[in-house]
């Protein structure tokens, strides 16, 4: 038997033509999941490796999961695995790239079992490369893990409801499997909740004893971890960065299972239609598909309504136990297809998806999360190459031993930081001060999450050349600023400046504002001095006073034909000027899609609490 006797026509209930296309997905799945499991650890995965260093089982479960959010299955897990096997990617990740790999067999052995051969595997051909299943399982995270426990669960659940008898084999193993859905993540829990009280409605007489055992035996294997879980409700989760969905997330969601590829959607319309238009003289729907829709959409239904009206906690990947539900509910009728087209079919499906996957949506080359080992990389280059000593240093992350993780493997090894958090507020005030006392030639900051945007513009206001600069994706960054003229800033345009006469207030082109509300500065069309939409945009105004200032702000505002305010932009003088000594002011921005040629700009230095102070150079520029 080989693929050219399968291609010349698949026969339903050949073992041998199962086989062999079972084989070339799972092949296909080992691949796509055994490469590159080296890349950089993500900020979730060294969360739960900087939780596992105790030395006892019960400062794990007191410090490694209690205050965690998350149930302690995976955390534990690990616990063991790197005291066996170290802390390398590769060797972390691996367990979870080989579970991803037996997710995919038991995708295509559950839904074989539902509808038919062709639908369960081109379920499982979707499971093995789309990205969305593929990413999760090859990162040291629940959600790989427990898709493998939410589909041998549903396997192990039917084969007990379904087969022509009961057998204690099967009531053991869906008791382990739901245990397991129920210490990997809540939402595999609730998978496995649903599941489970839906089997109450199916129950036969003769597996009644087999089925209370196997949901108490997963309960009482459970119950050690009730008291944490109690504690995990109580706290603020996700919640407390999460936003609230939309209405129309699912659709968000439906686009992202499908790599937001247009191609992948078309295939996958054209695939339910055909198999609709093939079995229209036959079509049934049978309990299956009424099962698919609802442990599908349950948990979406359940995430959506929590995080509206209690606490936001849909996310992509939560959903990621239930979403094979979705994908085999969509080709329930692909068994209508003509049997020499359905080895075609499903091999296309598998090659055009994985081409899609790797070429189309560039999966092995582009950032998926933030970096932590090139930033490390970066870091120690800089400092062996200007001189540790003639930089400071400054990064926003959310656990310093993720990056000295990292710069332990380096040559320089670990190095110090005057800020390792920048949320706003006061440590913006904290970043300015650390700015202004600093005396070294070169400044680096880095990060791994979101900072504020002001937080460049400070850097530069006082180390204005960028010298070098590593990026990652948009997902994380270090850049090493210097006070030199030798660097790679952008070539700058200077689109107005403002001119201050004596009506200003101003001798020698300085205005005094110690009396005055707003400077003078620029108010008209965009169009006026603004041709190309495409460069960074910097509004900037030198400032002097003789002590600190407190409401000062540089403005750029732009409002409509009636003067309604559409987008309004301030740059807090307070964070910029050291008393004393002149000192630039920045605010960098690009223009929103809102934001049209016709619309009025407004340029100017708001001084509110008419505080004492001075200004001078106030311009527009567009870097290149």
């Amino acid at each position: 038997m080989n693929v050219k006797d399968l291609l010349s026509g698949f026969e339903p209930g050949n073992k041998k033509h199962f086989r062999l296309l079972t084989g070339i997905i799972l092949l296909v799945a080992a691949i796509l999941r055994l490469t590159e499991l080296g890349f950089s650890y993500s900020n979730d995965e060294l969360s739960a490796l900087v939780r596992v260093r105790f030395d006892t089982f019960s400062d794990l479960v007191d410090h490694g999961f209690y205050v965690d959010g998350h149930p302690g299955g995976i955390q534990v897990f690990l616990y063991y695995w790197v005291k066996l096997f170290g802390m390398a990617e590769w060797a972390v990740r691996l367990p979870f790239a080989l579970g991803g790999v037996l997710a995919v067999y038991f995708t295509i052995r559950l839904f074989t079992r539902w509808f038919g051969e062709i639908t369960g595997l081109l379920t499982g051909a979707c499971v093995a490369f789309l990205e969305f299943p593929l990413l999760y399982s090859q990162i040291a995270r629940p959600y790989g893990a427990g898709l493998l426990f939410s589909m041998m669960m549903a396997w192990y659940w039917t084969r007990l409801l379904f087969d022509e008898k009961p057998r204690k084999l099967f009531a053991a193993a869906f008791a382990l499997s739901a245990a397991a859905c129920m210490y990997t993540h809540y939402f595999s829990f609730l998978l496995a909740l649903i599941i489970g009280i839906t089997g109450l409605f199916f129950l036969k007489r003769d597996r009644i004893l087999y089925y209370i055992s196997a949901g108490t035996g997963a309960a009482l294997l459970f119950s050690p971890h009730i008291y944490i879980t109690l504690n995990h409700l109580s706290i603020g989760g996700v919640g407390l960065w999460l936003t609230k969905p939309e209405n129309g997330w699912l659709w968000t969601h439906f686009r992202y299972i499908f790599n937001d590829s247009p191609v992948l959607i078309l295939m996958t319309t054209i695939i339910v239609l055909s198999s609709l238009w093939f079995g229209r003289k036959v079509l049934k729907i049978n309990r299956f598909h009424l099962l698919s829709f609802l442990f599908f959409i349950l948990p979406f239904l359940t995430g959506f309504f929590y995080s509206r009206f209690v606490n936001p906690v849909l996310q992509h990947s939560v959903l990621i136990f239930s979403f094979p539900f979705l994908v085999a509910l969509l080709f329930s009728f692909a068994g209508n297809f003509p049997a020499r087209f359905s080895g075609v079919l499903i091999l296309s499906v598998l090659m055009l998806g994985t081409a899609q996957t790797i070429i189309g949506n560039r999966y092995f080359a582009k950032q998926h999360f933030g970096e932590f080992r090139g930033i490390a990389v970066a870091i120690d280059k800089w400092n062996r190459q200007y001189g540790d000593r003639n930089i400071t240093r400054a990064i926003s992350i959310n656990n310093p031993w993720y990056l000295d993780f990292y710069l332990d493997q380096t040559k320089g090894g670990r190095t110090t930081f005057g800020q390792y958090d920048n949320r706003g507020g006061l440590q913006l005030d904290s970043l300015a001060m650390l700015l202004d006392s600093c005396k070294t030639s070169y400044f680096i900051y880095a990060w791994t999450k979101p900072v504020p945007a002001e937080t460049e513009d400070m850097v530069r206001a006082r180390f204005p050349c960028v010298s070098e600069k590593a990026d990652f994706g948009g997902l994380a960054a270090a850049t090493l600023y210097s006070r030199g003229n030798t660097c790679k800033t952008p070539k700058a345009d200077t689109l107005f400046k403002a001119v201050f006469d004596p009506e200003d207030h101003a001798v020698a082109g300085i205005s005094t504002m110690d009396s005055r509300e707003y400077s003078k500065g620029f108010d008209g069309r965009l169009s006026e001095i603004i041709k190309d939409r495409s460069g960074n945009l910097t509004a900037s105004v030198e400032a002097f006073a003789d002590s600190g200032i407190e409401g000062a702000v540089l403005v750029v505002s732009f409002h409509d034909e009636s003067g309604e305010t559409i987008h309004w932009l301030g740059a807090p003088a307070k964070l910029f000027v050291s008393k004393g000594r002149w000192s630039n002011v920045r605010l960098s921005f690009t223009l929103p899609e809102i934001i049209t040629p016709d619309c009025r700009m407004k340029l100017f230095f708001w001084n509110p609490k008419q505080e004492k102070l001075k200004i001078r150079n106030l311009s527009i520029t567009s870097e290149h």
